[in-house]
């Protein structure tokens, strides 16, 4: 049997009128909210403090092995290439022929200044003997002058012609006497010009400086050559060179010629310290250095390092590493005291293992954190254990 529709919908709206009415009541009669406070995190720190030792420390250094000598040769002079003496990878003797150009036109070169060195060396002779002549006939005629002067029978066109006669005798007299006295001078040109023609011969041939492997000919028989273009490289590989690089401001306890160890894949090698800058390169600031090793099956090219004894410090203040803080280019350590931290600026020196000598910015028996310091600030508020 169903209800009356009137009867239904009164029921619907006393139903949603006493819905609202809960929901109202319960709105009006909710508790108000309440902040929770929360006790601040306090973060647990290392903290060590600043030692003072000596310190003994030491450098790794890399670099390439390198031939012990090695050298590009270039011509000197022009020419046209009529033999190749040597081929690479063949060993040669120190000033063994490599190649040889067309001499023809410095053969001749050489002719004509000896030549001309022989030429002036006889005029300075005869310049010699003709000098002696004209003082003796100037001598004389200046003699005759002065009779003449005395003479009131000789007629004065005679005395002038004789006066004249002297001044052409002293001209003379002049002229070889600068040609007697600048004579070295000339013999000294001609010398020159004969040595440049001999070092000119002797560039056509182009030979080894030193005993070793010639590494590369770049020209062939019949190929013409320019003044300074690259013909032959060679390489002494008897014994090789690590050659490394150092920061300009680290102080090694090295001197030239001491033993040096080299590893070279992990096996030793016994070597000598051959050369060492002492100045930084002005444009990179570092200092290289040699150290020269017996080839004993080692190449050219292989990758070596070296420890490096540094100079002693005495009495250095030491941290740990992982106590720096670094963050553009600078370095800072955390100095607590109590319970709060403090960010110094420091400045470091050399590296020790896992410790690092600090020059300034901390002093000995202060505290600092040891570790974990990426996340710490200035000023923090710190629960503090000891290493």
């Amino acid at each position: 049997m169903m209800l009356p529709q009137k009867l239904t919908l009164r029921h619907f709206l006393l139903l949603l009128a006493i819905t609202l009415l809960l929901i109202f009541i319960l709105l009006f009669t909710r508790p108000e909210k309440t902040a929770a406070l929360r006790a601040p995190v306090i973060p647990t720190v290392v903290v060590t403090q600043v030692q003072r030792s000596d310190v003994r420390a030491t450098l790794k250094v890399s670099g390439r092995l390198q031939p012990r000598l090695a050298a590009t040769l270039s011509a000197e002079v022009a020419g046209r290439v009529v033999e190749r003496a040597a081929e690479p990878g063949q060993q040669v003797a120190a000033g063994a022929l490599l190649l040889r150009l067309e001499d023809g036109d410095y053969r001749d070169a050489l002719i004509r200044a000896e030549s001309q060195l022989a030429q002036e060396r006889a005029a300075v002779v005869r310049d010699r003997r003709l000098l002696e002549l004209a003082s003796q006939n100037r001598a004389l005629q200046a003699k005759e002058v002065a009779r003449l002067a005395t003479e009131s029978i000789s007629s004065q066109s005679r005395r002038d012609e004789t006066r004249q006669r002297l001044l052409q005798l002293q001209g003379e007299e002049a002229r070889l006497d600068y040609a007697v006295s600048t004579a070295a001078s000339r013999v000294s040109l001609r010398q020159a010009e004969l040595a440049r023609a001999e070092r000119d011969l002797a560039r056509t041939r182009i030979v080894a400086p030193f005993a070793g492997t010639l590494n590369e000919l770049l020209v062939d028989v019949g190929d013409r050559t320019a003044i300074n273009r690259e013909l032959a490289s060679l390489v002494a590989l008897d014994e090789l060179d690590l050659y490394a690089e150092l920061p300009g401001d680290t102080r090694t306890a090295l001197t030239l010629g001491q033993t040096q160890m080299i590893s070279v894949n992990g096996e030793p090698h016994e070597g000598r310290l051959v050369s060492l800058q002492r100045e930084p390169d002005r444009n990179t600031h570092t200092r290289a250095l040699r150290i020269r090793v017996a080839r004993q099956g080692l190449m050219p090219g292989a990758l070596a390092d070296t420890l490096l004894p540094l100079r002693p410090l005495n009495d250095a203040l030491l941290v740990p590493v992982a106590a720096l803080l670094r963050e553009d280019g600078k370095a800072y350590l955390f100095v607590e005291s109590g319970g709060k931290l403090s960010r110094r600026a420091v400045e470091l020196g050399i590296r020790d293992g896992d410790a690092i000598v600090v020059v300034s910015g901390v002093e000995a028996g202060e505290r600092i954190v040891a570790r974990d310091v990426a996340a710490l600030s200035d000023g923090q508020s710190v629960k503090v254990v000891s290493e």
